[in-house]
């Protein structure tokens, strides 16, 4: 139960982009049903993020034009997006600009990602940042759902990958520390059997979550 609680708070952040996706999803599908419509080439008034991401589509017809156009379609994509992480559990950061979508992002996600970066003053190290961010939180999800798993060995891999990147997360202000903390003392649990061993690498862990958290 534990780490449930650990995984719904470090989602708590997130959930504002989620919802953008989950607009942007059913945008797509508004924009697909109308695209013949003379009015959804029109400037639509931004007065929620469903027709903000409306007004986006409007103006990117060629890239939403590759998306899927039901929704068992675009739940299809994110559920292969979501397959990646599965095949690949110890997937490490990504480092410098991202220009080509990485397989563990569904086409949407993608779109609002980049969106979403445009926003900033850096775009590029923004995005970088936001994809990281992305793959953080579904290899946590996945480390979560394994918890009755007979597959220790991938379980461990997966608590290793979010100990090591988990100073990162703080750094970039993805996680606050007492959250990290916890799951921290969690993902020790699953990396490390001997407790002798654990108490060590305890020591050390909370030496690079304390330095990351005062960068």
């Amino acid at each position: 139960m534990a780490q449930v609680q650990v995984v719904r708070n470090s989602g708590k952040q997130w959930l504002t982009l989620l919802a953008l996706i989950g607009a942007a999803m059913a945008a797509v599908l508004w924009w697909w049903s109308h695209r013949d419509d003379p009015a959804a080439s029109e400037p639509v008034a931004a007065s929620s993020p469903a027709t903000e991401t409306v007004a986006a589509l409007a103006l990117a017809k060629p890239a939403v034009s590759e998306l899927p156009s039901t929704e068992a379609g675009l739940v299809a994509q994110q559920a292969a997006a979501a397959k990646e992480i599965e095949r690949q559990p110890t997937m490490k950061p990504i480092t410098g600009p991202i220009k080509d979508r990485p397989a563990f992002v569904s086409e949407v996600e993608w779109m609002m990602l980049k969106g979403v970066a445009q926003q900033n003053a850096t775009p590029d190290a923004e995005l970088t940042r936001l994809v990281n961010k992305l793959r953080f939180m579904k290899q946590l999800e996945l480390w979560q759902s394994m918890e009755h798993s007979s597959d220790m060995a991938k379980r461990q891999l997966l608590a290793e990958q979010l100990l090591d990147d988990l100073p990162q997360r703080v750094a970039n202000a993805d996680l606050d520390k007492p959250e990290a903390q916890k799951l921290q003392a969690s993902l020790l649990k699953d990396a490390v059997s001997d407790e002798t061993s654990r108490k060590k690498r305890a020591e050390a862990e909370a030496r690079r979550l304390v330095a990351s958290a005062a960068s």
